[in-house]
């Protein structure tokens, strides 16, 4: 049986692979790391959160998952990110991940942070969800 935080993160990112919404924003660059010479805007970094949530013969987790989106350049990247964030709330909001192992019971889009890096150039976006996951 894989970790749930894992099979949460494996079946978001495919999910943001296949919506279309998103993709007309950032096409393929959805990773897990952003590589070193990376386009923008992209999604990289889903870190995640667990909190042991057990109830009677069920053994679960309430996992925290960040989704991190970035963007450089355009108009506007605060104004960019926050387009980009909006749509991968979207995206996963309730939908029904279907992981492998474990069973996603919920998955809830908690809102956004949206913030210029250190640099002063790039637009970050932190979108938050809230899921609760089964283990089988």
């Amino acid at each position: 049986m894989a970790a749930p935080s894992r099979e949460l993160v494996l079946c978001a990112r495919d999910r943001l692979l296949k919506a279309a919404n998103v993709t007309a924003l950032v096409a393929d660059r959805i990773w897990y790391r952003a590589p070193e010479n990376q386009t923008f805007p992209n999604i990289a970094g889903f870190d995640t959160f667990g909190i042991r949530d057990d109830a009677t013969c069920i053994t679960g987790e309430e996992i925290t998952l960040n989704v991190h989106v970035w963007t450089r350049d355009g108009m506007d990247p605060l104004q960019d990110a926050r387009s980009i964030a909006y749509e991968v709330g979207r995206a996963l909001h309730g939908y029904p991940l279907p992981l492998p192992s474990n069973q996603l019971v919920t998955l809830d889009h908690r809102g956004e942070r949206v913030f210029y890096d250190q640099d002063g150039l790039t637009g970050h976006a932190v979108v938050e969800f809230r899921a609760v996951v089964q283990s089988n």
